[in-house]
């Protein structure tokens, strides 16, 4: 990408994280993913553990350039958000080279891409069990050479798996070693470099972390552009009011409310984006804080964008169930980013549960008597009575505490982008249906506590909503997306228009050139 440098992904510049905010992004699901492979993980990984090698600083220009493909090979078929115990082993030989082999299917890297394409050379960053005298010293990166653009390197089999349904199409592909021998120089990072084999796997993986925050922040453009549509459409759209008279859908409360709240969150989940990768590239904060930071972000961000999408591709009616309409679309391809670079349900357990036990704290509210602090401060002192009780490992946590960690992790986002937007000016309206959203969820826990009854939530929402919709359409082009959404054809009638001429025209005439609709 012009002007994104590999010291900006070594260091996280604002390039870096800018760039995975560009609406662009959005438009291919597939190129987006190979580029965050491509520079987050591979040139990021190559960053750290290659530092001040010849041979990996030519590597690295050509990756940044895309002349040699690059691909990330650590999760397993049988070994996922269980990586630690992956089982593709590299034994250490005689002579110092070593022997890559996957010792059953299950053992296979499952997902990266590794397929020959485009003729280019792909390398790979491969994740093995080192093997020293046939003692296990924990899991090491290796690079390898995975193809040359036409074939697998020798003793590389790699099977392409199908499509993921309703995304474009990615390689993903099944990938196995066959007694792959390697030079030494093949490892990445020195043979004895940690001093504990769990910290030195850990700091290897530290661009997956960062991939969390990245990728989960390409759900914010997914969530503005699919606001603009939306709310385009809805003011273009008219319908016949009980006096006869054509007026825009937007006027009825079942449609503008679903677009001021995504328009909510668009504004919102802006600041607390910024909030987030203020704290993540943080190096005096401890290595957890800046992970469960990561992990809020990624747990309000998805919360947002899986329901943003859905009820405003719903709210567009059958047009909404176009692909080229693109909000559908959008909603299957951010799908994936729930489980890449971390599964939010797992980062939230692991989070909540470090919190419940006092290892560590997250940076706490701003806002001491707000609903959403009130709310987030009460459930974790009630889960941490439970945990206090029964201990973290006993039946009862599995039972009672388990299934709310990732609401606990919500909690604790909402609360932070609430606070964030706040800080950072964002019009009050937005701010309260940002927060009357998220209390909303939570309705019978504020009526059970006393802060307020469902009547009183009732009517204030008339109230917050009524007194934001004259600012919607204001607020749609403050969003600064119409370039991207050109595509969609129910954004204008113009648009509209022309998608219609390019639409095959069947008529009385056209029984010469009659088509197969079986």
């Amino acid at each position: 990408m012009p002007g994104l440098s590999v010291e900006d992904i070594q260091s996280l510049s604002p390039k870096f994280w800018k760039l995975h905010t560009d609406p662009i992004l959005c438009a291919d699901g597939a190129a987006t993913t190979l580029l965050t492979i491509q520079y987050n993980l591979v040139v990021g990984t190559l960053t750290a553990l290659g530092a001040g090698r010849e041979d990996i600083t030519k590597l690295i220009e050509d990756l940044m350039t895309f002349k040699t493909l690059g691909q990330f090979c650590l999760t397993e078929v049988g070994h996922g958000l269980d990586a630690a115990s992956l089982e593709t082993t590299a034994t250490l030989l005689p002579d110092g080279s070593f022997e890559l082999h996957t010792p059953s299917e299950k053992a296979a890297k499952f997902m990266p891409p590794t397929i020959p394409v485009l003729g280019r050379p792909c390398v790979g960053i491969v994740y093995a069990q080192l093997v020293v005298a046939g003692v296990r010293k924990g899991i090491r990166a290796f690079l390898l050479n995975l193809n040359d653009g036409h074939h697998m390197s020798p003793g590389i089999s790699a099977r392409l798996l199908s499509p993921r349904h309703g995304s474009s199409p990615v390689n993903h592909s099944i990938t196995s070693f066959h007694s792959v021998k390697v030079p030494a120089s093949a490892l990445l990072g020195e043979f004895d470099a940690y001093g504990s084999d769990r910290m030195g796997f850990l700091l290897s993986l530290w661009r997956v972390g960062v991939g969390a925050l990245a990728l989960s922040s390409v759900l914010l453009p997914a969530i503005q552009l699919s606001t603009y549509i939306a709310g385009k459409y809805s003011l273009r759209r008219t319908v016949n009011d009980t006096f006869g008279t054509r007026v825009p859908i937007i006027t009825f409360t079942t449609q503008h409310i679903p677009v001021l709240t995504a328009l909510a969150h668009s504004f919102v989940l802006k600041s607390f984006h910024e909030y987030a990768i203020k704290h993540f590239i943080d190096g005096s904060m401890d290595y957890r804080v800046r992970h469960g930071v990561a992990a809020c972000f990624k747990a309000v961000m998805l919360r947002a964008c899986h329901r943003s999408l859905l009820t405003l591709s719903d709210r567009c009616g059958a047009q909404g169930l176009f692909g080229h309409n693109r909000i559908a679309s959008y909603f299957d391809e951010m799908r994936g980013i729930g489980i890449a670079e971390g599964d939010v349900l797992v980062l939230s357990i692991r989070l909540a549960s470090e919190i419940l036990i006092n290892r560590y704290s997250l940076p706490g509210p701003v806002f001491g008597d707000g609903l959403l602090c009130k709310y987030e401060m009460c459930i974790f002192e009630h889960f941490r009575s439970i945990t206090s009780s029964f201990g973290h490992r006993s039946p009862e946590f599995a039972s009672l505490v388990l299934p709310n960690c990732l609401n606990m992790t919500e909690a604790i986002g909402h609360r932070m982008a609430y606070e964030a937007a706040v800080a950072q000016g964002v019009p009050q309206e937005l701010v309260q249906i940002f927060a009357h959203d998220a209390v909303k969820d939570n309705l019978a826990w504020y009526a059970e506590h006393g802060y307020l009854t469902v009547e009183e939530f009732g009517r204030s929402t008339a109230t917050i909503f009524s007194s934001a919709l004259p600012k919607l359409k204001s607020w749609i082009e403050e969003l600064q997306v119409a370039p991207y959404v050109s595509a969609a054809p129910i954004v204008s009638d113009e648009s509209w228009s022309v998608f219609v001429a390019q639409l095959d025209n069947y008529t009385d005439s056209s029984r010469g050139r009659a088509r197969a609709l079986l």
